[in-house]
């Protein structure tokens, strides 16, 4: 055997071989490391050859194979970045171990083709579901238009057998009418994605999305077409636009009816502001959820309580008012709960239901409601919570179905931090706030309240009063620090005291002149006058809904009304134009 590793042509074999070989001595030495080993284990032969496997950094199991005498076959090993499949065997001679071989086989390429193979049967296999399981319907062609697969669904909302259709051209399927057209033929011809709708021999209506698909030399590889029915959903658009338009109808008539049940209050909107607010007051009415009204004194938190009781379900019941600070303190716990027979001096002999009782079924404002003293509130929540009172003076508790709304100017959550008001009753009367803005801050409402207001004392009084531009605009550039609440009682004024039926800016006797605060300049002349002349305008023709009428009125020919509001934008709308 040590013949054998000595020999030249031995060893010239063996390293002719493109297996690696490590062979040793019965001791475990090395004693051949041909070519290919020292290029696998990057070791060159003199610094392997004379010494133990084992001392070698390439993980033999060679000592293991002498001792146990049994080889080790096609074992897979990984050196550096390399795979290799080893046999190792003892070598014997009479049953006597003379010796070990190791023969090494690089894999590393064979495995990763194996691993792109499988890839390729997984995206194969993958690409089979899609086409069987996709809900769209998937055309799949070459650069010339030859169907090579198609999906499942295709096939099925085509109406069109799968296998008389791979290998034949688009342009013959049009042609023999299976479809009025393919967005194949235009991606083709335009070598773009393109998108059209068809429709099949038996009239289903679809939509088809071809793709164009190119190979690294920019030549036309594949288009891949998607094809989807889009009969139903057709049919549910146009389900979908009749359920719109009835929509439309039916808001137009719950417009109406809010028109309706508002009739009679003070209710007048032109401000976005205002018109979100009552949108919001009008979904708030529906419920039985307590509202609380901010803002200033005089801005119509009274009218907004009206509005939500008569908007809501509650609107055939009572409506029953009171203001918490009109009335003194030592009657006001009566006043609200009522009281039992000789529960005071002076009290009735049957008693008196207070205004909680009078509002059962119905709703109850509590007006000025920071102005409830600090030792009834206690009661106020407890009736609120609960829904039930008991009279001063009385023994039990009476049930109530109310509804209740409250307001106030007064900042609540200030006067919570100063121990003025309870933090429970707060919360409790906090349940869904609702501000109304001062009417500086809705400039739009105020030529619209204006001419309410003046229709509303001419009726009252039997006059036929009109307002000058002049009075007009200072009406527009006061601050009304009352809000609505002056401006109302500021025009009654003017009805009854002016002399003549023309109302001018001198008759109007404002308290104050308008305040010209330093974020609100005073505007340029021809703005204010534009501004005058828009606001005018647009009130005309709401009120009397032609051009004619509104031009009669505001004292102009019909043609100066169509020329300013295409000036100032203003949409004729159902407004009738009379030439």
């Amino acid at each position: 055997m040590r013949r054998l590793w000595n020999d030249e042509l031995f060893l010239a074999l063996v390293d002719a071989l493109e297996q690696a070989v490590v062979l040793v001595d019965d001791k475990g030495v090395v004693r051949v490391f041909n070519r290919a080993a020292q290029t696998v284990f990057q070791t060159p032969a003199q610094r392997a050859v004379g010494r133990p496997v084992a001392s070698l950094d390439i993980g033999s199991p060679l000592p293991e194979v002498l001792r146990a005498g049994e080889p080790v076959l096609q074992r897979r090993e990984l050196h550096r970045d390399r795979i290799l499949l080893a046999d190792h065997i003892p070598l014997r001679r009479n049953k006597a171990i003379l010796g070990a071989a190791s023969f090494y086989r690089d894999v590393t390429g064979e495995v990763e083709l194996a691993r792109k193979v499988a890839h390729l049967e997984e995206d194969s296999r993958l690409l089979a579901a899609i086409l069987e399981h996709s809900y769209d319907g998937i055309w799949i062609l070459d650069g010339q238009g030859i169907t090579l697969q198609i999906s499942k669904s295709w096939e099925a909302f085509s109406n069109v057998d799968r296998n008389k259709i791979i290998g034949k051209s688009v342009y013959d399927i049009v042609k023999e009418g299976h479809f009025t057209d393919a967005a194949a033929i235009h991606a083709i011809r335009e070598r773009e994605p393109r998108s059209i709708v068809y429709r099949t021999r038996t009239g289903r209506r679809a939509l088809g999305t071809a793709v164009p698909v190119f190979d690294d030399h920019g030549n036309l590889w594949r288009v891949i077409s998607n094809d989807r029915d889009i009969t139903e959903i057709e049919t549910l658009k146009t389900q979908l636009d009749e359920a719109q338009g009835a929509m439309r109808r039916i808001e137009e008539e719950v417009r109406l009816l809010r028109k309706l049940q508002l009739q009679g209050t003070e209710v007048v909107v032109h401000s976005k502001r205002m018109r979100d607010l009552l949108d919001t007051v009008t979904h708030v009415a529906q419920t039985d959820a307590t509202v609380l009204l901010l803002g200033e004194s005089g801005t119509g938190k009274d009218i907004i309580a009206h509005v939500i009781h008569k908007l809501s379900p509650r609107r055939h019941g009572p409506f029953m008012k009171i203001n918490c600070g009109a009335i003194p303190e030592n009657l006001l716990e009566s006043e609200l709960f009522g009281y039992e027979e000789g529960s005071f001096t002076g009290a009735r002999k049957r008693g008196k239901p207070g205004i909680f009782e009078l509002a059962d079924r119905g709703t109850l404002f509590l007006d000025e409601v920071a102005e409830i003293p600090l030792q009834l509130q206690a009661k106020l929540l407890t009736a609120l919570e609960e829904r039930r009172i008991m009279r001063v003076g009385g023994t039990g508790f009476i049930e109530l179905d109310i509804r209740v709304i409250a307001a106030t100017n007064q900042d609540l959550a200030e006067l919570v931090r100063q121990r003025k008001f309870r933090r429970d009753l707060y919360y409790r009367l906090h349940v869904i706030p609702v501000t109304i803005p001062p009417l500086r801050e809705r400039k739009e409402d105020i030529t619209p309240l204006a001419f309410h207001f003046l229709n509303t004392f001419n009726q009252k009084y039997g006059l036929s009063k009109e307002f000058a531009p002049g009075a007009l605009m200072l009406l527009n550039y006061y601050d009304w620090p009352g809000n609505v609440r002056e401006l109302k009682h500021v025009i009654e004024r003017a009805v009854v005291t002016t002399s003549e039926n023309i109302i001018r800016a001198r008759d109007l006797k404002l308290e104050d002149p308008p305040r010209a605060r330093a974020e609100d300049k005073l505007p340029p002349l021809q703005k204010a006058r534009d501004d005058l002349e828009r606001r005018l305008i647009t009130e005309a023709l709401r009120r009397f809904g032609s051009t004619h009428k509104a031009a009669a009125a505001l004292g102009v020919t019909q043609s100066t009304i169509v020329r300013k509001a295409q000036k100032f934008n203003i949409n004729l709308g159902d407004a009738k134009v009379h030439h």
